[in-house]
């Protein structure tokens, strides 16, 4: 049986105990304060990232781990293994998967897999832990891949976010939308679309917003085939538990749990976020 290593990104938001648990290395991102950079994850907590953001005039920048770093990783981790697998943040929203795979061919390019996940967080660590469970299972590198392949184009993402202006302060919407959007209590719905974080659909009050999401999460989950969910927040966590626990009392066929958003995706949404990202189980017919 093949010894496959994994590697992924800060913003998969994997816990410290699931990167354990997995045998992940994850490479971090940063977070820049003015003339303060802190690594995602090891330097910077999402909570602290959080109380800092709302206190800072300006909008932090994020930066991409360099090509050294991932060539680093990728020759201690061949020292021992017969293959490297990387599952990384989407391309369309940072430098990340190019560093990761420009390193790759660097040191051994038929040894090193490096894929682009088209999103973030738990779109990134879901099927990642699926991918070392089929590892573990005698899968090889072709099947992990192939059912990634299958679980990234079922994934769904939905995010609340709380207010419009990181999205306005970030570029992505202009100043007299987000001036009239917090006027209405417009609670814009976000999703990821060909890679990028884009606007779904704006809905007034927080409650109408979630009411929509739980109705776009039905569309799919209504059918009962295998999906694993999780509820991703920014500082939200009794409302994202109590959600959890509505999705797991009426869908016995949906996986739950719960993540923090870290800061570098944070910084484009903002605290007080409250999303679900799902995709299809397939690992299931794989073991």
């Amino acid at each position: 049986m093949q010894k496959i290593s994994f590697v992924t990104d800060s913003t998969a938001n994997l816990t410290q105990s699931q990167a354990e648990e997995y045998d992940i290395k994850v490479v971090p991102l940063s977070v820049i304060f003015g003339s303060e950079a802190y690594r995602e994850g090891t330097e910077i907590s999402a909570e602290e990232f959080y109380q800092r953001l709302p206190k800072e005039k300006q909008l932090p920048t994020t930066s991409q781990p360099p090509v050294g770093e991932f060539a680093k990783v990728f020759e201690e981790l061949l020292e021992t293994s017969d293959h490297v697998v990387c599952l990384m943040l989407s391309s369309k929203l940072s430098g990340t998967y190019q560093s990761a795979k420009t390193a790759a061919e660097m040191v051994s390019g038929n040894r090193i897999t490096v894929v682009d996940s088209g999103i973030a967080s738990y779109g990134i660590a879901g099927p990642l832990m699926d991918g070392v469970k089929l590892a573990r299972s005698g899968g090889t590198v072709e099947e992990i891949v192939a059912m990634w392949e299958e679980e990234l184009a079922g994934q769904r993402a939905f995010f609340v976010v709380d207010t419009l202006e990181y999205l306005h302060k970030g570029g992505r919407i202009g100043g007299a939308a987000a001036v009239f959007g917090a006027l209405l209590q417009i609670k814009p719905i976000l999703t990821v679309i060909d890679g990028r974080i884009d606007l779904f659909e704006k809905v007034r009050t927080h409650r109408r917003a979630m009411e929509r999401v739980r109705q776009l999460l039905h569309n799919d989950a209504a059918s009962g085939d295998p999906i694993n969910l999780c509820v991703v927040h920014s500082g939200r966590l009794d409302e994202a538990k109590t959600f959890r626990s509505e999705i797991t009392e009426k869908y016995p066929n949906v996986k739950t749990e719960i993540s923090e958003l870290g800061p570098v995706i944070g910084t484009h949404t903002g605290p007080g976020l409250i999303a679900i990202v799902y995709y299809p189980d397939r690992l299931i017919n794989r073991q």
